[in-house]
């Protein structure tokens, strides 16, 4: 009797939260936008006259781009901002980082398509949200990869262009972060924000066991609206790290049991397990970043293999605490 419960409790949450979904009948609205060329078309004796054009052709993304991703402040110091536009286009670092996305990405149809291939099955599993425009943009190095302005998209070029690409190093990136940096990372990345910019959480006050939850909750989000990705792209791991923490789960939840961390509030203490980095602090040097964030995939996993009749998208609303979570997920590495 219990091996034909626990078969169709199985065979249940098979059916709930099954990744292999038919996109057939989801239609969404996709558009992208090659903004980078369009910046690099501006006339340098009417950047005025350029600029003011694209506000009016793409008036939310452009006052974005000109006043935060470029970095100038359009909204602060107009002439000040022309000054800098201007030594930016004609500027031959930013010439070069031009031509190195054109090699790169001489079409976006690739990424394109892997965008829409995201939008449909968010619109799969919420049908109320309309993502579709997708707008390309070079930020010259300034560290962003992707960015929502509401149910709009916004990729930078420049920070996927090859983990061997030589300049991410003079802005300051460590190797473990350029391993990030390669175009497979765009649609893996998009669902990341897009996450966050639906569930926005601030971490201040949070516990480390309250922040694992959200990011495996994160995580549960980007292999469900990424079914065709592996689990090393979606967290950033390469195979071999994967394979260590498959490895030592059991020692990395008793490392943080035993350290009194799950329940630390200190943000600095505790962030730093679910965020990226060359390894993880008080660990083995072979053990990767953010072991914080692969444990608390492995609770959302663990709680919707020991819950089959609630549906993945059900949690990420859920006014749980982190505690009751844990413990209904009977998470037994």
């Amino acid at each position: 009797m219990l091996f034909i419960y626990h078969f169709f409790s199985s065979f249940l949450a098979l059916q709930k939260n099954n990744k292999d979904v038919n996109l057939k009948n989801i239609n969404i609205n996709f558009h992208s936008i090659a903004f980078f060329e369009e910046v690099n078309q501006i006339d340098t004796n009417q950047i005025s006259e350029g600029v003011n054009k694209l506000g009016e052709k793409y008036p939310d993304f452009s006052s974005i781009y000109f006043n935060n991703l470029t970095g100038f402040g359009i909204q602060k110091n107009y002439d000040l901002f022309l000054k800098s536009m201007y030594h930016f286009l004609t500027f031959k670092d930013y010439t070069d980082l031009y031509d190195s996305v054109k090699k790169v990405f001489p079409d976006t149809k690739k990424s394109d398509a892997a965008l829409a291939e995201l939008f449909k099955h968010i619109k799969y599993y919420y049908p109320n949200e309309k993502w579709g425009t997708v707008y390309y943009f070079i930020s010259g190095l300034n560290r962003y990869s992707a960015v929502t302005v509401d149910t709009t998209l916004g990729i930078g070029l420049d920070m996927f262009l090859g983990k061997d690409y030589p300049y991410y190093a003079s802005i300051g990136l460590a190797q473990y972060e350029t391993e990030h940096c390669i175009p497979e990372n765009i649609p893996v990345l998009a669902s990341k924000v897009i996450f966050e910019d639906k569930w926005e959480m601030n971490p201040e006050g949070k516990k480390l066991l309250d922040l694992m939850i959200y990011a495996g909750k994160q995580m549960t989000f980007m292999e469900y609206t990424l079914p065709k990705s592996s689990d090393e792209l979606l967290i950033g791991y390469s195979k071999t790290q994967l394979g260590w923490c498959q490895e030592n789960e059991k020692m990395i939840w008793s490392f943080f049991k035993k350290n009194e961390l799950l329940y630390s509030s200190e943000l600095q203490k505790v962030i730093r397990y679910v965020m990226d980095g060359p390894s993880s602090t008080g660990m083995p040097p072979e053990s990767p970043g953010n072991i914080g964030t692969y444990i608390g995939w492995q609770i959302v996993r663990s709680y919707l293999k020991n819950n089959p009749e609630i549906k993945w998208t059900e949690i990420m609303d859920s006014p749980m605490d982190s505690q009751t979570f844990l413990t209904a997920s009977k998470y037994k590495p």
